[in-house]
């Protein structure tokens, strides 16, 4: 029986056509988002916006790296287009004068303070080939998420790894976001000691202390990372008020005394070593204490947020016992440590945060 492919379509079909054609645009648009990733990498490993900062022309830029001309101004024609870049001067040829936009500016140009450039590069540098996936995806795993320890991929590089995570909480907001949060709390201008738990650079802890100048920090971390956060708390002019303990919350006790305690992505264990954790942190609150445990928390079915879905699987296949929690577990784990669930914040960038009292 022969088909007439002249023949229009019924109803039925034109909609499953068109359903079957917004689903490939939707697979198409997950490459685009690939070829914007490569083509931003590449142009930041070439330093374009350092040397755009000033505002050049194609052939000016192609002249300075040793590219073709040609190539070069359809090159930054994309990054235009993805919103990288801005084209002005146009003349009939189209060529024009490249400058950086507000989010290069910002985050990609090497002199300004939110430059998240480390951060990208690691992410960027997770992506593994799919051969390199494949081997990864079939090598036993050596741990699980019970281990309360794991490879630590600040011992790496301490002062890499904190600059990343100082980027990450400057450019998400995070720092700004938590610190009004806590700010908010009405026992907050009567605390007189905090501990930042995994607190890394300090930084939260001397955004706290700025705004209550009563308030004394402790930033909790492996050794080798509170090494390099005593140079940022010294940058911030707040020694005498913020201290550095060296250690594994997983296995040490944090100490005690404690009004306000910040946990922000640090615990990625499973729920029963999560709540062996905040037991520890709730013995070390006073009565009245206050925990913030901001993390980024799968649902129920581990396959949302997006963010969250692929965070857990790059870094799984990093470390054997990294383990994301459910907002649901993150919440059970902290009421059997003994707290009580007072607000749940969730901020656009990803995380939520957990505000959990003793009472």
């Amino acid at each position: 029986m022969s088909v007439d492919k002249n023949r229009p379509l019924d109803p039925g079909q034109e909609k499953i056509r068109g359903q079957a054609g917004a689903a490939l645009n939707s697979l198409e648009g997950l490459l685009e988002e690939a070829e914007a990733s490569h083509l931003m990498m590449f142009a930041l490993k070439k330093e374009v916006f350092d040397l755009l900062e000033h505002g050049r022309t194609a052939g000016e830029l192609a002249e300075m790296l040793g590219f073709d001309t040609r190539k070069t101004k359809a090159f930054l024609d994309a990054l235009a287009a993805i919103g990288l870049l801005e084209k002005g001067g146009l003349a009939k040829n189209g060529d024009g004068t490249y400058r950086l936009s507000s989010l290069s500016a910002l985050y990609l140009k090497s002199s300004s303070p939110f430059c998240s450039r480390e951060l990208l590069e690691r992410r960027f540098a997770r992506l593994l080939s799919p051969r390199e996936l494949e081997v990864s995806l079939s090598r036993p795993s050596e741990g699980s998420s019970v281990q309360r320890s794991g490879p630590n991929p600040a011992k790496k590089d301490p002062q890499l790894f904190t600059r990343i995570m100082v980027q990450h909480a400057r450019g998400s907001g995070n720092l700004s976001k938590l610190t009004h949060l806590v700010c908010r709390h009405p026992r907050f201008f009567q605390a007189r000691r905090m501990l930042d738990l995994g607190g890394g650079h300090g930084l939260y802890a001397a955004a706290l202390c700025r705004i209550n100048p009563e308030l004394e920090g402790v930033v909790f971390d492996f050794p080798e990372i509170v090494e390099v956060a005593r140079r940022y708390i010294a940058k911030t002019k707040l020694e005498s008020r913020i201290t550095t303990r060296g250690g594994d919350f997983y296995s040490d006790f944090p100490g005690e005394g404690y009004q306000i305690v910040l946990a922000v992505n640090a615990i990625h264990r499973s729920p029963e070593i999560l709540r062996d954790v905040l037991e520890k942190v709730f013995l070390s609150l006073d009565s009245g204490g206050v925990l913030y445990l901001q993390h980024r928390y799968l649902n129920r079915s581990r396959t949302a947020p997006r963010k969250a879905a692929l965070f857990y699987f790059n870094r799984i296949l990093e470390v054997d016992s990294f383990y994301l929690p459910t907002l649901r577990e993150a919440r059970e784990a902290g009421e059997k440590a003994g707290f009580h669930l007072t607000g749940l914040f969730r901020y656009g960038g990803g995380d939520t945060c957990l505000r959990l009292e003793r009472r």
